[in-house]
């Protein structure tokens, strides 16, 4: 008599068969391009500490075509990883409630887009010198 198998075959092509899927695994696989990118600018800080021309040397790199195609990619993908994140926000909230009243989910995903676009414009704010 055999033994039951301890695990499940996976099954081909789970991914087709909901759209949801395939956002999810695009969502997943465009990390690996965001972290790349992030690999790509931790060069640069490193070409900074090292000085002038190491700074200018990887500077002098952003002239290639391919990467403005790298910029532009991570831009797209990053978009992509605000948009559906804010829309899971409801979901991975726990049941919130203000006063009695549980907020309706758009007013929690409007609501983070809003505290997000505070939050950055106070950090360029910061950054440029306009705040203090």
């Amino acid at each position: 008599m055999s033994r039951p198998h301890a695990y499940r075959p996976t099954m081909r092509g789970w991914w087709q068969r909901h759209p949801a899927y395939r956002r999810y695994l695009l969502r997943e696989g465009s990390s690996v391009l965001l972290a790349l990118y992030a690999i790509w600018l931790l060069i640069g800080v490193l070409c900074l500490a090292a000085g002038e021309a190491a700074y200018e040397g990887w500077r002098a790199l952003h002239g290639h075509p391919w990467l403005f195609g790298l910029h532009l990619a991570a831009l797209l993908a990053a978009i992509f990883h605000a948009v559906t994140w804010f829309r899971l926000l409801p979901l991975t909230l726990p049941v919130l409630r203000w006063r009695g009243y549980r907020p309706t989910d758009r007013m929690l995903v409007w609501g983070g887009w809003v505290l997000s676009a505070v939050l950055s414009g106070g950090v360029c704010l910061y950054i440029l010198g306009g705040a203090g």
